[in-house]
């Protein structure tokens, strides 16, 4: 399968026209009335209990958002002197374990594990690299290579060159750079358009530096008025599919 037809076509997101709306996506938002010690002192009290209180455990977890969260293992260390990953990894097991102990990591957190996971061993999975950075935006980028590197001692840019080849590593090295145009540049959408019809619909075979160059560099709005504005003639099917996706997360996932 091309490298147009796997990363762009069937998996690549645009994001939303600004980040007020990734704020109001999802369905984990703030508790309110939150407070960190009193539910670290309530996880304390469950995981100890015989038999592991683990519908506590889930419903807390679960009903607090992420920062919540990182709060909450703040606490709990500063009362017990111990992580709260570490008694939960030794109170729970199985499935459980394994989404409890993810839902305690930050999102760069995660992404530094999955992607990790993705080149661990013989072969690659693809499609785990492509869901992640092609749906990062820059500061997401930034936190996630930062997070790499802390857990793993080793930079991610390296480790995804030697795990890759060819374009496919081409355009994970240029979205790795976190090089993305911030806002929407009028001057640049006609053009954009029309080199990507150009590179695709417009010569045999797909030339696949300019699709590099334009759709790990620009803006999510951008791309999303590009994309739109080429839509209005005859298009390439691989940004048809592309236009689907571009609108929201919500819609990618």
């Amino acid at each position: 399968m091309s490298l147009i037809s796997a990363f762009l076509k069937q998996t690549i997101y645009m994001g939303m026209p600004d980040d007020s709306v990734l704020k109001r996506e999802g369905t984990v938002t703030p508790a309110p009335n939150f407070n960190a010690s009193d539910d670290a002192a309530v996880l304390d009290k469950a995981i100890k209990v015989k038999g592991v209180d683990e519908k506590t455990i889930i419903d807390i977890l679960v009903k607090r958002s992420n920062d919540q969260r990182q709060q909450i293992k703040k606490a709990f260390q500063h009362s017990s002197g111990k992580p709260l990953e570490s008694a939960l990894k030794n109170a729970l097991k199985g499935d459980l374990e394994d989404v409890v102990l993810a839902l305690l990591k930050t999102p760069a957190q995660y992404d530094a594990q999955q992607l990790k996971l993705a080149m661990k061993g013989i072969g690659t999975d693809e499609d785990t690299l492509i869901e992640i950075l092609a749906s990062r935006n820059n500061r997401e980028i930034l936190d996630m290579k930062k997070a790499y590197q802390e857990e793993y001692k080793k930079d991610l840019e390296e480790d995804v060159r030697g795990d890759t080849s060819g374009d496919f590593r081409a355009v994970l090295l240029e979205i790795l750079k976190a090089s993305r145009t911030e806002g929407v540049c009028d001057q640049l959408i006609d053009s954009d358009a029309r080199a990507l019809y150009e590179a695709g619909e417009g010569r045999k075979g797909k030339d696949c530096s300019v699709f590099i160059e334009i759709l790990a560099t620009r803006s999510f709005p951008h791309l999303c008025q590009a994309i739109d504005l080429e839509m209005k003639g005859d298009i390439d099917s691989c940004l048809t599919a592309i236009g689907k996706t571009l609108k929201t997360r919500l819609s990618f996932f």
